[in-house]
């Protein structure tokens, strides 16, 4: 009688614990297909008919380029706007690469010869066990939704986003759009004012939360007492009512536009908004960007190569000021070989309102000020928290180097306090862009407004309001995400 050697054993514990996730991984499938099929669907090939309309449709979208890339991407987003398949795709992907994932870093190691007792297959069980169950309540729950909207005949699904929207926005930045133009576009001009206001109100809360941030930690009194004051004041006013105030008391009792406030001879302030020359540029003015984006690629290298040199030999080198020659200088020289491609189109009093020019709408510039603000004040105290929080004996050290106070903040203190600071500014980044959606208050046409306009007069409140938490959703992982990589590239490399 033979007896199965241990390596016989594993290869055979190994064998039926491989066998018993792909059966559950089919298994899970096959509930997920019956789901779909007896909750949402109500037969049997309705999701597979389904799949197959949608990747059609974004295959279509992709290699539709005739109203130019904001157009292409609206329609690319038109055609991902399909809950049930794209619920699909993400499940059967999803699940696909978990499983994929097993095999790489699980699936070679040892097994136990029994499959309960073997923490490599339970937890690959219990996840598969975890997803089905979500899927089939979710299925459940959509499958319901939809039945109660048909009973009550509203219409479900999102294909009124190709309607016509019907309405005006006061606010229109870098797409074509009038009143004849679709849901779905309008829906997408309050997406890029959204992305416009929050990523303008992150810059300047970063600048001005930095600065307030090191004029708390100032030896001078009043410098330290104003900042203190500042923080304290702005912070324990609730945001709402910082909008209504910076809306109604400083941009409202603005004259009117025949008596507007004149600034640098062609720029207008009045009730109505801030009226500017508006930039038209000419042939040519792509030679500028690609060189402005080329003194940004130039600064970078130039950046970490003036580091390892430095690590090396001890000698510093001008960054700042040769990346801020490269990154100006250049384009300027561009711009005057190019013939000066760009001019400009000024603003004149027609009648009882301006006509020309670029104008920024009253309710952006409260926007942007109140949360610029606002979110500076909880900045503000994590920079002066992240600087207390370095050693004081780093201060020392760069003051017995030689540094003057201004290059022991840039060198010394700011790049080791960045490690504590990254991640809670992160959670300040996404609450001023969630804070965007106030907007609504002032009429500022962000995509919760926009969008509640479109649910005004389409009725379709469960798609707007999914789309909402679908765009809200996005723009906080994108955001978290780069940041993440960012604190990563600034985490202590121990050596």
């Amino acid at each position: 009688m033979s007896v199965a050697t241990p390596a016989v054993r594993e290869n055979g514990a190994r064998s039926l614990r491989l066998g018993l996730v792909l059966f559950f991984t089919a298994l899970s499938y096959a509930i997920f297909y019956w789901a779909a099929s007896r909750f949402y669907y109500g037969n049997a090939t309705g999701l597979l008919a389904d799949l197959g309309s949608y990747i059609g449709n974004i295959a279509a979208a992709l290699v539709d380029f005739r109203k130019g890339v904001l157009g292409w991407i609206g329609g690319i987003l038109v055609a991902l706007a399909n809950f049930a398949p794209f619920f699909a795709l993400v499940y059967i992907i999803g699940v696909g690469l978990r499983i994929l994932n097993w095999l790489l870093l699980e699936h070679p190691r040892p097994a136990s010869p029994n499959p309960l007792t073997d923490r490599h297959f339970r937890n690959i069980f219990f996840e598969l066990l975890m997803f089905t169950a979500l899927a089939v309540f979710v299925w459940w729950i959509v499958g319901n939704t939809v039945t109660n909207l048909q009973e009550r005949k509203i219409a479900s699904g999102f294909d009124f986003l190709s309607a016509t929207a019907g309405f005006g926005i006061n606010q229109v930045l870098f797409i074509d759009y009038t009143e004849s133009s679709s849901y779905g576009t309008a829906f997408l001009v309050g997406l890029i004012n959204t992305l416009v206001l929050s990523f303008i109100g992150i810059v300047l809360a970063t600048i001005l939360g930095f600065i307030v941030g090191i004029m708390r930690l100032s030896k001078n009194w009043v410098i330290a007492k104003l900042a203190a004051g500042y923080v304290e004041i702005f912070r324990n006013i609730p945001l709402l009512l910082q909008i209504f105030a910076w809306y109604n008391v400083a941009l409202k009792p603005l004259p009117h536009p025949r008596q507007s406030i004149v600034l640098f001879d062609s720029i207008y302030l009045n009730n109505r908004g801030i009226y500017s020359p508006k930039p038209i540029f000419e042939d040519g003015w792509g030679f500028v960007v690609a060189a402005f984006f080329s003194g940004i690629i130039a600064s970078i290298a130039i950046a970490r190569w003036a580091k390892k040199r430095q690590m090396e030999t001890g000698q510093p080198f001008p960054v700042f000021l040769t990346s801020l020659g490269l990154i100006l200088g250049l384009p300027l020289i561009v711009f005057f070989l190019t013939g000066m491609p760009v001019h400009f189109d000024y603003p004149h009093l027609r009648g009882f309102n301006f006509q020309g020019g670029m104008r920024v709408i009253p309710e952006f510039t409260a926007m942007l000020m109140a949360l610029t603000i606002y979110t500076a004040t909880f900045i503000a105290e994590i920079v002066r928290a992240g600087i207390l929080a370095v050693p004081h004996g780093q201060t020392e050290a760069a003051l017995a180097l030689g540094l003057t106070r201004g290059q022991m903040l840039r060198l010394v203190i700011i790049p080791q306090a960045l490690r504590v600071i990254i991640p809670p500014l992160t959670s300040q980044y996404l609450n001023l862009t969630k804070n965007s959606s106030l907007a609504v208050a002032i009429a500022y046409p962000d995509l919760v407004a926009v969008g509640g306009i479109i649910l005004n007069q389409s009725g379709q409140a469960v798609e707007i309001i999914a789309l909402w938490m679908l765009v809200y959703l996005s723009i906080s992982l994108a955001t978290s995400a780069f940041m993440n990589w960012y604190n990563a590239k600034m985490k202590l490399v121990e050596r």
